[in-house]
């Protein structure tokens, strides 16, 4: 399909999630994918457990889930969030978001702007469970 005001094909890409970053974790990276240029879209699985409490400077990240249920600890404070269910968070706040269910959690990430800003991880996080979660172990 080609979008007649710009003249660019359109495309339709699978959102599963495929590529293995750890054993808890997987990703289809939708940006590169879909040629988006402005912001950071990004589908996870997260099998169990949570992810790195962190923070990014620069962006607002936009959590929406597709299946499951997560907690999103958003500076300290909890929010539930079901399948079907989105929550927001801005810049400069601290955000852990874990698996709450039973079975995968299915989250998409969309952020902007969508520079890859080194993530702040939490000094209370356990170097090593960072690592392999992000699956930067040896």
């Amino acid at each position: 399909m080609t979008d007649a005001a710009t003249g660019s094909a359109r495309k339709v890409v699978r959102i599963a999630p495929t590529e293995r970053v750890s054993e808890q974790l997987s990703v289809a990276r939708l940006s590169a994918a879909l040629g988006i240029e402005h912001l950071r879209a990004n589908v996870y699985s997260l099998a169990e457990g949570a992810m790195s409490q962190h923070l990014h400077r620069t962006q607002e990240e936009l959590y929406i889930v597709l299946d499951g249920t997560a907690i999103i600890d958003v500076d300290g404070t909890k929010h539930r969030v079901g399948s079907r269910e989105a929550l927001a968070v801005p810049a400069r706040a601290w955000r852990k978001l874990s698996n709450a269910g039973l079975g995968p959690l299915t989250f998409l990430c969309v952020a902007a702007p969508p520079a890859d800003d080194a993530a702040e991880i939490s000094p209370d996080e356990d170097p090593d469970d960072v690592r392999r979660l992000w699956g930067l172990s040896p």
